[in-house]
Formats: structure tokens, sequence, C-alpha cells
């Protein structure tokens, strides 16, 4: 069957047959090929590709302008040393029966600001007489407490200011001792101390007249 028969000579049988088999093999190409685009057009798109994350946009500030400064940390307590202490009367005498006023000076002797607590129950105002026997004491009947607590500069002072009637009083006293009649300081030289916790001021006089 692969001899070719007929009145033509063999050679254009089996060009005629190279022709065929060309023909069929382009048409079996083409075929394919069209298949193939169809496929692709058909197949629906997608894209693998994971999405950038975008940076999370910047606060904007203005161009040139410094970043904020961090807020300075608040000043240390005073220490003892730090300090001055002092108590004087404001006047240096008074008449006998009169109201007497007295005050505590507290001074930052560094160079530096700092806070220290003046809570009431923690300072004191101390009369004796001129042979230093303790004859009245701002704390003996006093109860209340407060919330002071001052911010001092270099230099700078605090006061505190109280009124003694010129009764005398006892430590460790009960509301019911408090409340009672008291002997009065007669006329006569006094001194006035005062403290703030482990601080003690020198003692100051004045003189009580009658």
């Amino acid at each position: 069957m692969l001899d070719p028969i007929g009145p033509l000579p063999r050679e254009v049988y089996w060009r005629r047959r190279a022709l065929a088999i060309g023909v069929i093999l382009l048409v079996i190409a083409l075929v394919l090929w069209g298949v193939a685009v169809l496929a692709g057009a058909l197949a629906p798109e997608r894209n693998t590709a994971e999405p950038a994350p975008q940076a999370a946009p910047s606060p904007a500030q203005p161009h040139g302008a410094p970043a904020p400064a961090a807020a300075p940390p608040p000043p240390p307590p005073c220490a003892d040393q730090d300090l001055r202490l002092a108590a004087e009367p404001v006047d240096a005498t008074y008449p006998a029966g009169e109201p007497i006023a007295l005050r505590m000076i507290l001074t930052n002797a560094s160079s530096k600001p700092c806070v220290r607590d003046t809570n009431r129950t923690l300072r004191e105002i101390v009369v004796s007489t001129s042979d230093g026997t303790r004859f009245w004491s701002s704390n003996d009947c006093q109860v209340e407490t407060t919330n002071e607590t001052p911010l001092l500069e270099p230099g700078e002072s605090v006061r505190n200011e109280i009124e003694w009637t010129g009764a005398a009083s006892t430590r460790d006293a009960t509301p019911k001792q408090c409340a009672a009649e008291h002997d009065t300081a007669v006329a006569g030289d006094y001194v006035v101390g005062a403290r703030l916790e482990g601080l003690i001021s020198q003692p100051v006089p004045f003189k009580i007249t009658g």
C-alpha cells in the first residue's frame, strides 16, 4: 500500500502524499492554536500579586518646626538641710490680755526649687516663759489637717501666721480640757519657737506688758 500505483512516475505520487500530509499537519496545528487562544480568553483573569501595604500617614508637622519638648520633671521634695526655719512675733511687745500674732517662716536656702509638705499637723509654734517652761503650743488643741505643699523657689519663703489668745495649754489635752478655762499669760518675757517635723527654729524673745 505504501508503493504508489498509477500511470504517473512514482516521484509525482510521493510529492502529492508529502503535500497532503503537510496540509493536514498545518490544519491540526491551526486548530490546536485556536483552541488554546479560546480557552485563554474564556478563563477568568486572576491577579495573584499581593497589594503592597500602605504606610500609615505621619502626622502633619509644619516644615522646619521643632518637635515638642518633653515636660520637665516636677521639683523634688525639699531636704531639711536645704531649708531655714524661723519663728517670730509680729510685734516685739503686746499688752496683757490682747491677742498675740505669731508666725513661722520657712525659706528655701538652696539653689534649686523644691516642694515641702507643710501640713497643719506637721508644723507647730510653741511659746515658753523666759526660763524655758513650755506655756502654750499651737498643736495642743489642734485637730484639723490641711493639704499644703508649696513650691519654694531658691530664696523664697512661705509664712504661716497664727493668733494666740494668751491662754496656757497642755500637751495631749482632751477636748474637754481644751474647752476649759486656762491661765492667761501675765506681763513678762516670753520666747516663741517653731517646728516643722524634724526642723526646729531658734527661740525669739517678745514681751507682754501690764
